[in-house]
């Protein structure tokens, strides 16, 4: 159960649901969203069935009830589905239910301390993709007689040669892939470049990929401020060998952050990446061997990374190298969904 609007999750949930055909189950996607979000499409593409439930409250529930009767295994990968889905779980307790929080916010407001003191008790197996999130998550809510795992999210490999090599003209090329909402802290990025000076800003371009309610704000700020750099927001692209092949240098800002899909991502397309020391993105991305971390919201040290990248392109290649090797062997899918299966195999102990 997931929505299937831009984001890491989303993608992982399509990506998972794709591993789980080949392996012989019949996932399907059940989503709250709209029938036209952006990754309805996709998964429909790859022929993984899709139930898209809205209307009145007591009427979506009744709908989700009908769809999850006609599995064993019901896996939940957000806290907005666990809320909506309060009412069915105690006519639940004949299915496996897995819960997978994919974020490290602490969703610490009363409502959401009810919603998952009320729904521990029905939910079998709780996953996390960090080590941080589920220290949060258990610090916040307890939970500790359910069954928690840490499972590293995994990604479908592309192929070498949909890889398109760095340009090597002189340019800095940096991409930013993600929501568009003061969670990803897009600004950060934007406000490196302007510390830059203004014929090294000439060299840079930017490319946002994304939507979110943080648009307006970037693009007002590129307006004011960086008009000797080039920075382009392409909007919704489903195509990750477009986005991942337009830029060398992949930025990550957030101000929290799971086990980020788009880290991988980049990293399996042979780029470097730049990315705030939060969640897991000090497992992915190894000082001075496939990129640079630096402190959260640390404009100037991003700054001084890109003067870097700009200056030592043959490093970046490098780094692209080491990254793609780094998620061969360690973030598969193929890894990932087996984790899971022994998640779904294992009996439980929701209380």
């Amino acid at each position: 159960m997931s929505s299937l609007q831009v984001g890491g999750a989303e993608r992982f949930v399509i990506d998972l649901c794709v591993e789980q055909r080949a392996q012989g189950m019949e996932p399907e996607i059940i989503s709250l969203g709209h029938h036209d979000d952006p990754l309805v499409a996709v998964a429909e593409e790859l022929n993984i069935k899709v139930t898209v439930i809205r209307g009145m409250k007591g009427l979506v529930q009744l709908r989700l009830w009908q769809a999850y009767r006609r599995h064993p295994i019901i896996h939940m990968h957000s806290p907005s589905a666990v809320m909506l889905s309060l009412p069915i779980l105690p006519f639940c307790l004949e299915r496996k239910i897995v819960y997978t929080r994919h974020g490290a916010a602490r969703l610490a407001t009363n409502r959401w301390r009810k919603v998952h003191r009320f729904a521990r008790r029905f939910i079998d197996s709780i996953c996390f993709v960090s080590e941080e999130g589920q220290q949060i998550f258990h610090e916040e809510h307890g939970w500790e007689h359910v069954d928690s795992s840490v499972i590293d999210n995994g990604i479908a490999m592309p192929e070498e040669k949909d890889i398109v090599p760095h340009p090597q003209d002189g340019r800095l090329r940096i991409g930013s892939v993600g929501r568009l909402v003061s969670l990803k802290h897009q600004i950060s990025l934007l406000e490196a470049i302007r510390l830059l000076p203004s014929d090294i800003q000439q060299k840079v371009e930017v490319h946002f990929f994304g939507t979110g309610d943080q648009l307006a704000p970037l693009q007002e700020f590129t307006q004011q401020h960086l008009a000797n750099a080039e920075v382009v927001f392409h909007g919704m692209v489903s195509d990750r060998s477009k986005i991942y092949n337009c830029f060398e240098l992949l930025a990550m800002t957030s101000r929290t952050e799971g086990m980020s899909l788009a880290i991988m991502e980049a990293l399996a397309y042979k780029r470097a990446v730049v990315a705030s020391k939060v969640g897991g993105n000090g497992v992915l991305v190894q000082e001075q061997q496939n990129g640079w971390l630096f402190d959260f919201d640390d404009s100037q040290k991003l700054a001084e990374i890109i003067q870097t990248a700009l200056a030592e392109p043959q490093r970046l290649i490098e780094f692209g190298r080491a990254g793609r090797q780094r998620v061969l062997d360690e973030f598969s899918l193929q890894r990932t969904q087996q984790q899971y299966q022994k998640v779904y195999e294992d009996f439980g102990t929701s209380i």
